[in-house]
């Protein structure tokens, strides 16, 4: 799996295959489901109603048996958080790949009816969203099997002793973001909870970036109609 320089990825937390399919037709270049922080159920419709457009599961954890079901139901790839080191991020990335490369179990799943390449890896992104994986970046970069990473900003300006809103305004926040993009050639994206902050998320050499949550999205879509329809 490849995540293209400039890739915009729609983000799903609540379990409803209709916003599903409206965010996979939205013109997004990728869906991410959120089975960490969402509120989803069975990730199966959700993903057949990504239709043609690729899935990505943030797993609820770091362990095999979320990271496989995601990738049998058919997600081209796994976001997975809360990883520390090189080696929870290569106990991430086996999970992701068949042997001799990795430990994942082969068996019949939604892969091979929609004709997909069985043995194929699934895509691997790793989250930074501590200061123990910024210490240790450089080695959870160069993890074999490792495609991708992603910064989760509030997670990240809360371990470094910042607030939960990410303190984009802060030199010292910038100078962090910028050192973990200007660590690696891997694609690095970042969850954008503002489309405001696009561009100061480019200019600090984000290659992709995510929507806000459909939620949020409905949710400000509403109040402005409220406050419209009041007068």
């Amino acid at each position: 799996m490849e995540i293209g320089a400039g890739a915009v990825v729609g983000w799903c937390a609540v379990g409803a295959t209709a916003t599903v399919e409206m965010v996979a037709r939205s013109g997004v270049d990728l869906v991410c489901l959120d089975a960490q922080h969402g509120v989803l159920g069975d990730l199966l419709p959700l993903l057949q109603a990504c239709g043609e457009t690729p899935a990505l599961v943030r797993v609820s954890h770091n362990a095999p048996e979320p990271i496989a079901q995601a990738l049998d139901r058919g997600a081209a790839g796994v976001i997975v958080p809360l990883v520390d080191s090189a080696t929870e991020a290569a106990a991430a990335a086996a999970a992701c790949a068949y042997p001799p490369a990795g430990t994942r179990s082969f068996g019949p799943s939604r892969v091979g009816w929609t004709g997909r390449d069985v043995l194929a890896p699934g895509g691997c992104v790793i989250m930074i969203e501590t200061m123990a994986a910024v210490a240790d970046l450089d080695a959870i970069a160069a993890v074999p099997g490792v495609d991708a990473l992603f910064v989760g900003p509030s997670d990240l300006s809360l371990s470094s002793g910042r607030g939960a809103v990410p303190p984009l305004d802060d030199p010292g926040y910038r100078d962090l973001l910028r050192g973990i993009t200007g660590a690696t050639d891997l694609p690095v994206g970042v969850f954008c909870g503002d489309p405001e902050w696009a561009p100061r998320y480019r200019e600090l050499g984000f290659t992709w970036l995510t929507l806000p949550a459909e939620a949020t999205l409905l949710q400000q879509g509403l109040r402005a109609a409220v406050r419209r329809s009041r007068g």
